[in-house]
């Protein structure tokens, strides 16, 4: 029977092959593999003196991980709800909130450590397919729900000097989630201003409302397309004004610059006109 990483080298050899749909299907199959039969805080087994990135996790567990969820990220390829349930499943059962166990991943404080990172870089990359779903409002919510994970666990959020492996590519997507959500705050304070007009009243989350002036909005292939409605993806507090996609106090400084969303290998943009 295949180990965990000998299904990873499959997942290798059918990418540098150029049939990412195979090595999709081999990382999931071999993230499966890990969790039910082996060690989930094993390192990989890689040959000595192989250079890797700095934010390349040592665990085998989190090595594979990285790719699986890179493939939903990449642009080029594609990968969807709807054209990978499996994959998406095995995605979404890592959400935050999300009621599925790992057991084998909480016996540990190293594997719990895992767990955790697996959830904050699953937010990120649910709250992309939200956003490439043109649902501004979910995909605020998922970008909410890792950074709340994500602060509740310091190794994640302040690194001492030197930080390489796991911590540091967990660090890195929580930068992104934060730039994103800031992001759509700041846009729907913006258009909140530009549509509330003489009543007042503050659009509420979900709520699609006309705009008086159109924006472009750039989606993850490159295509610009000029829209005039916007969904908001947050409420306003009643008292403050500010806003939130949960009502919370914004921890975030949401005076981000207008025009990016950020996303790996290309940019996912949302612009005013």
């Amino acid at each position: 029977m295949s180990t965990g990483f000998a299904l990873f080298q499959s997942a290798e050899m059918k990418y540098y092959q150029g049939n990412t749909a195979s090595a999709f299907d081999y990382y999931q199959k071999s993230i499966k593999k890990i969790l039910k039969d082996e060690i989930p805080t094993a390192k990989a087994p890689l040959p000595a003196g192989t250079k890797v990135p700095d934010d390349m996790p040592q665990e085998l567990l989190g090595m594979v991980w990285r790719n699986f969820v890179g493939f939903f990220r990449d642009p080029n390829m594609n990968f969807t709800e709807e054209n990978s349930p499996q994959a998406y499943k095995l995605l979404n059962s890592f959400r935050p909130g999300a009621t599925k166990g790992y057991p084998r991943l909480e016996r540990t404080e190293r594997g719990r450590v895992l767990l955790t990172g697996m959830q904050v870089t699953a937010a990120l990359t649910l709250g992309l397919l939200a956003w490439d779903k043109r649902d501004r409002a979910t995909a605020a919510k998922r970008y909410r729900e890792g950074i709340e994970l994500a602060n509740k666990h310091q190794a994640f959020v302040r690194l001492p000097p030197g930080t390489k492996g796991w911590e540091l590519y967990v660090y890195h997507d929580l930068q992104e989630v934060k730039d994103n959500l800031g992001i759509i705050v700041a846009n729907d304070e913006i258009n909140a201003e530009l549509v509330k007009g003489a009543s007042g009243e503050e659009p509420k989350r979900k709520e699609v409302v006309d705009l008086p002036l159109p924006q472009v909005r750039v989606d993850k292939t490159g295509v610009a397309t000029v829209e005039d409605t916007v969904k908001f993806a947050t409420n306003a507090c009643a008292k403050c004004g500010k806003r939130d996609s949960k009502l919370l106090t914004a921890t975030l400084d949401v005076r981000e610059q207008i025009g990016k969303h950020t996303r790996l290998p290309a940019p996912n943009l949302e612009k005013e006109l």
